[in-house]
């Protein structure tokens, strides 16, 4: 006997004890179920449905929180095929038997087919396929999302430029339905990191509808919109192009593909500088050899002039020459002409001063003739009274003090009679 049943063998339980029990039991229990879904109700708080048996039409209703339906990003309709995870519980209050749900994956190429096709209508009537944000230019730090199992990861790096891009990789499962939760984990970490890439990528090589069911998932399409730096997704897929591409602001087909567009962001300087280095090769050649012509223009043109001024100089020899024959006639010449002017010059500058003596002569005459030291040495005087020469006997008077000059002196006198 169960351990647990020898416990209770003689106990009696209440109904709310024994209802507690069997949920305590079943709780931990958490099981796959498959089947179609009947009766869905999605409710602002809540959603029901039942899953029914194909084969036996047994019903099991189940219910999940429409949080957490939304969180799982599966859009499901009546009589699709799907299986959910979860446990089995019995309401206290009505005594009702339920399964809640924590998962649901669509089961079967159909299911899953009309279940991308609800997702991707609903998502077009919101107009989140409609955004598309550029990518910016010259990308140098990216955050790539992918499994870091196989060659995916790798082929990106092999086929970016060496630019110096910095890759921040963070491991994501990306296969099922199950992967939604890595993908979403890794969206919010680069979405909310300090340092923050410039461009997010989400790559993965093609799958079936089935294992892309992670990239099909509205969470999954919702945080790529959110994010706030522009998103870039990389997915091979053969038909159907997984939402998240849709969702994305660029999309490629394969992670070689991925790499090409970030190093087409480079293209103005990738591209544009080769071309201004063979521009400027050639504007560089055209402009020398410009100048070798007019190098070589140039020295003909001075071979020219040389040959001119060696020419010139010939010429200038020639007069030279004749013009040294003839200095020394030139030379007499200017020499007789020369004696000649100097003879006529001194012949006028002896007349001049000869006419210049005889005036002086006549001037001293004049001056010697008319100096009063001549008139006194013949025994005359002069009379000064206060200094002034007295020419008439009114300029004095009786008791006057005179002054008499004579040649060899002066004789001081008083006036005691005027007649």
């Amino acid at each position: 006997m169960h351990p647990l049943l020898e416990t209770l063998e003689d106990k009696t339980l209440t109904v709310t004890e024994y209802l507690d029990l069997v949920n305590e039991l079943m709780g931990p229990l958490k099981v796959f179920v498959e089947g179609e879904i009947t009766d869905l109700k999605i409710l602002p708080q809540w959603t029901f449905f039942s899953l029914k048996d194909a084969e036996s039409g047994a019903l099991l209703r189940c219910g999940l929180h429409s949080g957490v339906y939304h969180r799982i990003g599966v859009r499901v309709e009546e009589g699709m095929t799907v299986k959910v995870e979860g446990y089995g519980k019995i309401s206290p209050k009505t005594g009702n038997f339920g399964f809640w749900v924590s998962k649901i994956e669509p089961v079967g190429e159909g299911a899953l087919k009309r279940s991308y096709e609800l997702l991707v209508q609903k998502l077009k009537q919101e107009g989140l396929l409609d955004r598309k944000r550029p990518l910016p230019q010259f990308i140098s730090h990216i955050g790539v999302i992918s499994s870091r199992n196989g060659v995916v990861i790798q082929d990106l790096r092999n086929n970016l430029t060496h630019l110096g891009i910095k890759i921040d990789f963070l491991h994501s499962g990306v296969e099922g339905a199950d992967s939604a939760h890595d993908i979403l984990r890794a969206i919010e970490f680069f979405s909310q990191t300090t340092h923050a890439p410039q461009v997010l990528v989400l790559i993965r090589g093609g799958g079936s509808m089935e294992s892309l069911q992670g990239f099909n998932n509205e969470a999954v399409c919702r945080a790529l919109y959110a994010a706030p730096m522009p998103v870039l997704v990389g997915i091979g897929h053969d038909v159907d192009a997984p939402i998240a591409t849709m969702i994305a602001d660029w999309s490629a087909s394969t992670p070689t593909a991925v790499a090409h567009v970030i190093n087409a962001s480079w293209a103005p300087i990738t591209e544009s500088v080769p071309l201004l280095m063979r521009m400027y090769h050639e504007r560089f050649a055209r402009r020398l050899r410009a100048i070798e012509h007019r190098g070589d223009l140039v020295g003909r043109t001075m071979r020219h002039a040389i040959s001119q001024l060696i020419a010139s100089f010939g010429r200038y020899e020639q007069v030279l020459a004749r013009a040294r024959r003839r200095i020394p006639l030139r030379f007499e010449t200017v020499r007789v002409a020369g004696e000649t002017s100097i003879a006529r010059a001194y012949g006028r500058i002896r007349t001049r001063l000869q006419t210049v003596w005889r005036t002086v002569d006549d001037y001293e005459r004049l001056i010697n003739a008319s100096d009063p030291e001549r008139v006194l040495a013949r025994g005359y005087g002069l009379v000064y009274h206060e200094g002034t020469l007295v020419r008439s006997a009114a300029q004095i008077g009786v008791g006057n003090t005179i002054e008499t000059r004579i040649s060899d002196g002066s004789i001081r006198s008083v006036v005691e009679q005027l007649l």
